[in-house]
C-alpha cells in the first residue's frame, strides 16, 4: 500500500464490515502495521477451541487434546469452557473416554452466541444497549455506534459454528 503524504493513517475495512483497521505509519519508511478493533483471547481461544468439537455432537473430544493442538493453556481452556458450559453451549461427558460435546448441532450455533457468552456484549459505546448510561442519547455520533453494533452482530450472527471447525 503507497503512504498518503497528506495523512498519517488510513482508515479501511474489508468484507463489507467484517474486517475494519487503521493503517498506521510505522518508523520504517513505506511500512505499516495495522491496528484493528479488539475481542480477547477469551475469543479467540474459545472460538478456536470449541472449532475442535464434534459437529453432531455425540463424540466427546478431549479439552487436553484441544490445548495441545492449540497450543492453549489447559487452564485457561478449562475456565474458558466453564463459561460456555454454564451457558449450556457444551457438556462435559466424564471417564476415560470423556471430554466436551456440543449441546446443539454446530449448524445452529452461531459465533455470536459464543462470542457474546465470553466477552459480553459487544456493542462500541454502552449507550448502545443501555440509554440509560447516556443522558443525550440523540448525540451526533450515537448513530455510528448504534450501525457498527448492528452490523457486527448481524455479521456474528450470521456464521455457523459449523462454518469454522475443520
Amino acid at each position: 500500500m503507497q503512504r498518503n503524504s497528506t495523512s498519517r493513517s488510513r482508515v479501511f475495512s474489508f468484507d463489507e464490515n467484517i474486517l475494519y483497521g487503521i493503517l498506521i505509519p510505522t518508523n520504517l519508511v513505506g511500512y505499516y502495521k495495522l491496528k484493528f478493533m479488539k475481542f480477547s483471547t477469551k475469543a479467540e481461544y474459545g472460538l478456536r477451541a470449541i472449532a475442535h468439537l464434534d459437529k453432531t455432537g455425540k463424540k466427546p473430544v478431549s479439552l487436553a487434546l484441544i490445548a495441545e493442538k492449540e497450543g492453549i493453556s489447559l487452564a485457561y481452556l478449562e475456565r474458558i469452557f466453564a463459561k460456555l458450559k454454564k451457558a449450556k453451549l457444551i457438556k462435559a461427558e466424564l471417564g476415560v473416554k470423556g471430554g466436551y460435546l456440543l449441546i446443539k448441532p454446530a449448524n445452529q450455533l452461531t459465533v455470536y452466541e459464543i462470542i457474546n457468552t465470553l466477552e459480553g456484549s459487544i456493542a462500541p459505546m454502552n449507550c448502545v444497549v443501555d440509554k440509560s448510561v447516556c443522558p443525550d442519547c440523540n448525540c451526533t455520533i450515537h448513530p455510528v455506534w448504534a450501525e457498527l453494533y448492528k452490523q457486527m452482530t448481524k455479521t456474528l450472527k450470521g456464521i455457523k459454528l459449523n462454518k469454522i471447525m475443520k
